[in-house]
């Protein structure tokens, strides 16, 4: 079956679809951020009414080793979906939070795993003990686990780590295997409980039973809703049925790594490439590397790899970043740039949409945050005393929840009163102008203009520094958002 089509391409940048069990993916699109699974400030049902819609999730399976355990985790359902109360979203699993810094500190990783450090503390990690809280999960894809290194590793470290990396994803692969196995297994023993039980069915009880068949019929009936919630991969309960009924085995993206090196990056990716894999993850990135090197560490890996299947991209730390990434053949990367501006209280106004005519364009159909703003427009700072009596919404023309019903001087004062809400509204609108901005850079790739849509947008940016460098030369004070 093939799981990721193409639909339009521009150099190593494609539109396409990935299909899941849980639904198909439009790509380039960013997956919302989740900590321990869930998002920061935003509920399911607020996840429902995001426009754009968002398209999946990403979830960090090492925070999953303790609290809950895979085994808790299994007892209450056996799926993640069901135990954050979100069934409908196509769920990622990684091996690392791009907003935490959980490798390269402590000790140091070995052949048999590697350190990681959660909410539970630091603790060394197998590839046997990474997959059972897979198995417990039941993420439509996941990542196999990698040896990241930070970016001043030595070349010594560095090709450790690949070679690493490469022996961690055939240990994958192999219980993923036997994962398959087992549900397959599982599978032709409910097909063969389904046809026993029809074909008792069809046989007609005698009178003397039909007293019986009755009271049978009703304790089946009362059993529905139990039976029902199981399928659903709800409820509870402990034993095997608990694991609830066997799913399609997840996806597996083998992970690229080569950490600031351009040769190894190369060769991680000629190594995993004809690997039985349903697509790759660039790994290894925000770990302190140089952004102007970016272009080569992703050119090196990508121009190895096979066209027909998916890439993630996580721990791009800027919109240019992220639009270097799509242009690099990214088909999946994280939403936890907007998480990082909720949380300082910033709201994202970067512009979004280019002019028809070229020039200064927009954000969310046309919209700017304005130079009232300062020089930089990528964000506004909603902590600063200016928009303390300021009326207009966040983002002027935003069609966000946030922007539709509330001001910046309500949101000023909610940051100033601790005030949760201000969390909920910032995350709302910039969750939205994220998405929106993969939408934009979706419609450049169809429209065969992702070339000039990435001049243009890092063009606008650079301007908007330069602006904010002379003001702060001059003696001015720094914009907001700088």
């Amino acid at each position: 079956m093939q799981r990721f089509t193409t639909a339009a391409e521009a150099g190593y940048a494609r539109a396409g679809t990935l299909l899941t069990r849980q639904g198909a993916l439009r790509t380039p699109t960013a997956l919302l951020y989740t900590r321990r699974g869930g998002c920061l400030y935003l509920t399911p049902d607020m996840m429902e009414k995001l426009r754009p819609q968002a398209q999946g999730v990403q979830i960090n399976a090492m925070q999953f080793l303790e609290q809950p355990s895979a085994a808790v985790l299994a007892k209450t359902g056996g799926s993640l979906h069901a135990f954050v109360g979100m069934p409908r979203w196509p769920m990622l699993a990684t091996n690392r939070d791009p907003t935490l810094q959980e490798y390269g500190v402590g000790k140091p990783a070995n052949n048999s795993g590697c350190y990681v450090i959660t909410q539970s503390g630091g603790q060394m990690v197998t590839p046997e003990r990474y997959m059972g809280v897979i198995k417990a999960l039941r993420p439509e894809l996941f990542v196999a686990m990698a040896d990241e290194v930070l970016a001043d590793a030595t070349r010594k470290r560095v090709a450790q780590s690949v070679d690493r990396t490469a022996k961690w994803l055939d240990e994958c692969i192999e219980r993923l295997q036997a994962m398959q196995q087992q549900q397959q297994q599982q599978q032709q023993q409910q097909q063969q409980q389904t046809a026993a039980a029809e074909g008792s069915s069809q046989q007609q009880p005698e009178p003397q039973q039909q007293a019986a068949s009755a009271s049978g019929r009703d304790a089946e009936a009362a059993a529905q809703p139990a039976k029902r919630q199981r399928r659903e991969g709800g409820g509870g309960g402990g034993g095997d049925a608990a694991e609830g009924p066997p799913r399609e085995a997840p996806l597996l993206l083998a992970p690229v790594v080569g950490g600031a090196s351009v040769e190894e990056r190369a060769r991680a990716a000629k190594g995993v490439a004809d690997k039985p894999v349903a697509g790759f993850a660039l790994s290894g990135f925000g770990m302190g590397e140089d952004a102007a090197l970016l272009p080569q560490l992703l050119a090196a890996a990508v121009e190895h790899l096979p066209k027909n299947k998916p890439r993630l991209l996580l721990g791009m730390a800027s919109p240019e970043e992220a639009l270097e990434g799509v242009l690099h053949g990214a088909d999946l990367l994280d939403c936890s740039y907007p998480t990082h501006a909720t949380a300082n209280g910033y709201a994202l106004c970067f512009p979004l949409r280019m002019p028809a005519g070229g020039g200064a364009g927009g954000g969310d159909g046309g919209a700017e945050a304005g130079p009232a703003d300062g020089a930089d427009d990528s964000k506004l700072n909603l902590w600063a005393q200016q928009y303390r009596l300021d009326r207009r919404p966040l983002v002027e023309g935003c069609s966000c929840f946030a922007c539709a019903s509330h001001t910046r001087a309500y949101i000023h004062h909610l940051l100033h009163a601790h005030e949760m809400l201000a969390s909920v509204l910032l995350e709302a609108h910039n969750t939205h102008w994220w998405l929106a901005f993969f939408g934009e850079m979706r419609g450049a790739i169809e429209a065969g203009r992702l070339r000039e849509y990435a001049e243009w947008f890092k063009a606008r940016r650079r301007a908007a520094r330069g602006l904010a460098e002379a003001a702060a030369e001059g003696g001015a004070a720094a914009p907001a958002g700088a």
